[in-house]
């Protein structure tokens, strides 16, 4: 089971036409709910790692990427340390009765509380939040 805050792999989730493999993600909530009339019980964040200097200062420029620091992660796996980034405005909708998960870590507690208040700056900045439900399906099985 995952919770708020927890950093999770999940194998394999679709994002529009394209599958796609495994990548970490960070639990924004686990109680459920419907979006656009679909059963949901997670929505995650999807996360990625900066490869060098210039991707992070290219990665920085878009309003909606929270820079989070390797240091900022407790992670109950060994980690490949690098810094990265949350897009924090796409949201993963999931049921998680149908994705293939595991929970590899957690945020900090004040690494989490500044990712919430980052994501609550975005009415004021225009930021819109992408509402990715391609993980859902009418009869509660995965949409692939």
């Amino acid at each position: 089971m995952c919770k708020r805050g927890d950093i999770i792999l999940v194998r394999n989730y679709q994002d529009g036409d394209r599958q796609l493999g495994q990548h970490s993600f960070v639990v924004l909530d686990d109680e459920g709910g419907s979006v656009r009339g679909v059963a949901y019980d997670l929505i995650a964040l999807v996360m990625s790692s900066f490869k060098t200097e210039e991707q992070r200062e290219k990665k920085l420029r878009y309003a909606g990427n929270f820079e989070i620091s390797a240091t900022d992660e407790q992670m109950t796996i060994a980690a490949h340390g690098r810094d990265g980034y949350i897009k924090a405005e796409q949201f993963y909708y999931f049921q998680k009765e149908n994705l293939d998960y595991v929970q590899i870590g957690s945020l900090t507690i004040d690494a989490w509380d500044a990712l919430l208040d980052f994501i609550e700056t975005f009415a004021g900045k225009g930021i819109q939040i992408k509402q990715i439900t391609d993980n859902l399906s009418q009869d509660g099985g995965p949409d692939v």
